[in-house]
Order: structure tokens, then C-alpha cells, then sequence
């Protein structure tokens, strides 16, 4: 009997027209790297006395099914689009082909939802997710290495079968971004001395739990977006410092770029720094790590600006 392995697994996205219900067509192939979205339905215990004749329990019962967990995939040129429109709304797009503009923005009024396929052919066993938004983002920047991002999920639903929802599904080039690839800026000037830096963005996502039949929840609502993280850089000058000090906002840009056409910069516009220490630990370089928050700045109209570069056409983050 052959076993599930994750080389084989699938994962297959498609966005719905109807909150909850999988579409019927051909869905997209996303390329990921784990991803542990599903149901999850705990068992509570009946301390109910005087069921049996000793001290042992009565059957335990079954709670309401909760849908939710985290993708992680790679940042690239394409398939990056799908999940930023999951997680910020559908995008407004420029650009003349084959050089598209993609503008995704913070505190949209209200979300779209997707169905998420995860597929175990080998068994074979297909996890059909519906109602499923995009909670989280966190992205890390580093010198080195594969650029990935995860993203948290929350769903209405999930059904198990043995064949896969997904059509014939279709998949878009892969090209991907590297860490090698990135820049920080701040207001429009390129950040130095940058050994690391973190972006969390949250929609405040909320379970809606309401009494069903179906012990599903009644959906997932958004509320206060943020946007935080960290940037650590060497100790060479007091830029940050100052900034942090006079409680004063800045602009800064997290970006990652191939060449003039094909990139993705994080934008968030009116960021705040904590004040942080310069500590010296050794005879080594001294590093300070300041955190940051993002507010919403009344010129760019929003707290975050995702600008994605690429060939793919307005329609296919419609």
C-alpha cells in the first residue's frame, strides 16, 4: 500500500464567487513549501455522573470544527499575486503587456475568499478547504538565501474525498526571488549596514462562531490591519537611532527585484521605530535591532503598498 509522502502532495487554489463553496473548473497549481492547513475538530469530555457502575467516563463528544493553519511558499513572479490578493484584496493593475503593475493596498473594507485543495494522491486522499482568507504574512529579508513567505489561513469548512476538486489544473511559469535580490529603503534612499529585517502584516482576522448544524463557523471577518517588524543593521551611524529618538515617521521600502520589470516592494509608508539599545557583546560589530510599527498615512491613502512587477495580465488577480 503505497504511503503519502510530500514530494507527491498538491496544492490547488482557486478564488469563489460564493463565501464557502469550491467553484466548478480548472484550478491553479501553487508551488509551496509546507503548508499544514485543515480541519481540526476537538473531543471534549462528559463528566456525567452515573452512567456506568465504577468511576470511568461517559463517551467524550465531538466541538466545533475549526479550519486554519499556514502556507509557506516561495516568494516569486507570478504565483506571489495570488496570495498577496488573498491577503489584501483584488489589485489595481497598469501597465501594457508584457511589463503589468500590480498595486495591492492595506484596509480593504472587505476580503476575498478562496478554496484550497490539498492533495495526497498516493493514498489517495484530496482536503478540500473552503472559505478560506489570508490572516498573516511574515516575510524575512536576509543577505542570503531562498526568499519564502508564510502565510496564516482561516477557513469555514473542510470535506476529505478520494478525488481531487481541481479540474485540470494550471500552473504559471516559476520564476522565483532570492534574498540575494533584496533592498531596504527609507524615503527613497537605500537603508546601509542592514544585516536583517522581519515584515508581519495581520488583518486581525476574526472567527465568526454562531450555532450551526454543521458545527462549521460562520465565517471569518477582518478587523484592525498592522503592520510591524524588526530591522537589524550594524552600528555605523545614528539614522535610526535619531528617528527612533524623535519619535518621528519615515517611509520604508521591502524589495525584492530581478530587473526593471519584474519585482515586489513592500512599501509601508508611515513606519515608527522603537528606541533600541547599541549593546556590545565581545570585541565583535555592534548591532541594534529596532522594531517597528506602520500606521496609516493620509497622503498614500493606506498603511502598505505591495507593487508587484511581472508579465501576468489584470485578469488573472481579477
Amino acid at each position: 500500500m503505497p504511503r503519502a509522502i510530500g514530494a507527491n502532495c498538491r496544492l490547488l487554489m482557486i478564488p469563489e464567487a460564493t463565501y464557502g463553496t469550491a467553484p466548478a473548473g480548472d484550478w491553479l497549481r501553487m508551488p509551496f513549501l509546507s503548508c499544514d492547513l485543515g480541519a481540526e475538530q476537538p473531543l471534549l469530555d462528559a463528566d456525567v455522573i452515573g452512567v456506568g457502575s465504577s468511576r470511568d467516563p461517559a463517551a467524550p463528544f465531538l466541538d466545533t470544527v475549526t479550519v486554519q493553519g499556514q502556507a509557506v511558499v516561495p516568494v516569486d513572479l507570478v504565483n506571489i499575486g495570488h496570495w498577496l490578493r488573498l491577503l489584501l484584496g483584488p489589485p489595481t493593475t497598469t501597465g501594457t503587456s508584457p511589463n503589468f503593475i500590480h498595486s495591492f493596498g492595506s484596509g480593504a473594507a472587505a476580503l476575498p475568499s478562496n478554496s484550497i485543495e490539498i492533495g495526497y494522491p498516493d493514498v489517495p486522499n484530496y482536503d478540500l478547504c473552503t472559505g478560506v482568507r489570508a490572516d498573516t504574512l511574515e516575510i524575512d529579508f536576509s543577505p542570503t538565501g531562498p526568499a519564502t513567505a508564510t502565510f496564516g489561513l482561516m477557513g469555514q469548512g473542510s470535506t476529505r474525498g478520494v478525488s481531487s476538486s481541481g479540474g485540470t489544473p494550471t500552473s504559471a511559469a516559476y520564476t522565483a526571488f532570492h534574498k540575494a535580490q533584496g533592498a531596504i529603503s527609507r524615503n527613497g534612499a537605500a537603508l546601509a549596514q542592514v544585516t536583517g529585517a522581519r515584515l508581519t502584516y495581520a488583518n486581525g482576522m476574526e472567527m465568526v462562531r454562531t450555532i450551526r448544524a454543521d458545527r462549521k463557523v460562520e465565517g471569518v471577518d477582518p478587523g484592525i490591519a498592522r503592520a510591524t517588524g524588526q530591522i537589524t543593521a550594524r552600528f555605523a551611524d545614528t539614522t535610526l537611532l535619531t528617528q527612533a529618538q524623535n519619535n518621528a515617521p519615515a517611509e520604508f521600502a521591502f524589495s525584492y527585484a530581478i530587473d526593471a520589470n519584474r519585482s515586489l516592494t513592500f512599501t509601508l509608508h508611515e513606519v515608527y521605530l522603537a528606541l533600541a539599545k547599541t549593546p556590545v557583546e565581545g570585541p565583535g560589530g555592534v548591532e541594534a535591532s529596532f522594531e517597528f510599527r506602520a500606521a496609516y498615512n493620509a497622503t498614500a491613502t493606506r498603511m502598505m503598498t505591495a507593487l508587484l512587477k511581472n508579465q501576468q495580465a489584470a485578469a488573472g488577480y481579477a
